[in-house]
This record gives structure tokens, sequence and C-alpha cells, in this order.
């Protein structure tokens, strides 16, 4: 795979946590911030395909995303909670 080798200031104390993180999950500096670039760029995708579905069918009312959006966590809560065990 071919790399691009980047540099890159960021504010000491972003730095600090960022080596922190890498270390606690076991993985590179490298690894997190390519992850995080990764991210951001599917992010920017999705804000285009959402603008370009906004600007061929019409936004979305306010209420149909509030309500997906809690849809979504309460999905999100239900899937984090681990069942009980039951007594005997």
């Amino acid at each position: 795979m071919a790399v691009d080798r980047l540099s890159v200031t960021v504010p000491s104390e972003l730095g600090a946590a960022l080596r922190a993180l890498a270390e606690a999950r076991g993985q590179t500096v490298s690894t997190i911030v390519t992850d995080a670039i990764a991210h951001q760029v599917r992010l920017a995708a999705l804000d285009l395909a959402l603008g370009e579905a906004d600007r061929r069918f019409g936004k979305l009312a306010g209420d149909v995303v509030a309500k997906a959006e809690a849809e979504l966590v309460g999905a999100s809560v239900t899937r984090r909670r681990k069942p009980r065990r039951q007594s005997r």
C-alpha cells in the first residue's frame, strides 16, 4: 500500500492525549490519526450526499428528524445494556 507522509502541528495537550490513547488501545499514533481522517472523509461524503438529497427531494421536517434521532438513541442504549443473570 502506498503511503503519504504528513506533518501536522497540534496543541501539546492534544498530542499527549493522542499518544495516551494510542498506548491504551495498543495502536500507533498513525493508526489513530488515519482512522480519524477516514472518519472525517466519510462524514464529509455523507454530508454532500444528504445535501444533494435535500436539493432533489426537499428537506425532511424537523419532527421526522427528531423522531429518528430518538429512535437511534433508544436503540443505542438498548444495545449497550447487558442482560441480567437470573438468580436460581
